[in-house]
């Protein structure tokens, strides 16, 4: 398989394939800091910071599909493998955005903390890190979002 990470500085997504000495270099939305797969490894989705927004790529083309806004700051992205949504959190915007990648459309967008900046997706259920030390004894806080149906 392949490896990927996020280029911050330059707004692009590395592709690096096993024995190849160059990395594949694809052109993202705005602010790429984070990546995610979907299950079956052929697309990639992108929190990117400075646009607000997941870029969907097409991965076999290297092509940006399409570009969905979520809210200000996104800085994390992870999939639901299980029903192929599309987790973002956006710190500046205090949110988590759902989002179903082949429509496009946002399916929620909740209110997860003030400093929204982590998420990751574990049987269908999605964890959110707020670290804003706005929860008990100032500590930060964990929230839990359940299947949206």
């Amino acid at each position: 398989g392949h490896v990927y990470a996020a280029d911050l500085a330059k707004s692009r997504l590395f592709e690096v394939s096993p024995g190849s000495d160059r990395p594949r270099i694809l052109p993202v939305g705005e602010g790429t800091i984070d990546v995610a797969l979907s299950a079956d490894g052929r697309t990639a989705y992108t929190a990117n910071q400075a646009a607000g927004s997941v870029s969907v790529v097409d991965l076999a083309s290297g092509e940006v599909t399409r570009e969905i806004k979520t809210g200000a700051g996104t800085l994390a992205v992870a999939t639901d493998l299980c029903t192929g949504r599309v987790y973002a959190a956006n710190k500046d915007a205090g949110t988590t955005t759902v989002l179903d990648p082949r429509t496009g459309t946002i399916v929620a967008d909740l209110a997860t903390g003030a400093n929204t900046d982590h998420v990751t997706v574990a049987h269908g259920v999605a964890y959110v890190v707020d670290k804003a030390a706005a929860g008990p004894d100032t500590l930060d806080s964990i929230h839990r979002i359940d299947p949206i149906r």
